[in-house]
């Protein structure tokens, strides 16, 4: 393996740094907007991806579970269930970089989550009983 590139450490300091203004000011932006226009927004995008042709075609749909400056995904869940599909959402593992997509059983799963640090629900760590999406999975994997 072949050392770093001169000039490596510079130069992913001046990517963490472009990410960093890259989200204050989406954060900026989304502060800007009123909850009525981020509602509308939500509303359009739901549409969208719920009429898209590969999410019609999908039997297992992972999503997550907005936060309030988020696009609100409710609608979008609520459709899941509605179309018989399966939902999953993620679940984070605290100071690591992997995440699992579990599966929720209805909407109303959403109600017996556990909130974290974070202020995000997904299934408590000892949850062993959700299926995971991609474990022993035979399925075709879309991106929209």
């Amino acid at each position: 393996m072949e050392p770093p590139a001169e000039g490596g450490s510079e130069m992913a300091a001046a990517l963490r740094a472009a990410k960093r203004a890259l989200r204050a000011d989406l954060r900026h932006r989304l502060r800007a907007l009123g909850a009525a226009e981020k509602q509308r927004q939500s509303r359009v995008l739901s549409r969208k991806v719920t009429e898209h042709s590969k999410y019609q075609e999908s039997k297992r749909i992972a999503i997550f579970l907005s936060m309030p400056d988020e696009i609100q995904t409710e609608e979008i869940i609520m459709d899941i269930f509605k179309q018989g599909k399966e939902c999953f959402i993620p679940r984070y593992k605290p100071h690591s970089n992997h995440m699992d997509m579990l599966k929720l059983s209805s909407a109303e799963d959403i109600s017996s989550l556990t909130l974290t640090s974070w202020n995000i629900l997904q299934p408590s760590d000892d949850d062993s009983a959700r299926e995971e999406a991609l474990a022993g999975s035979e399925y075709f994997h879309h991106t929209l």
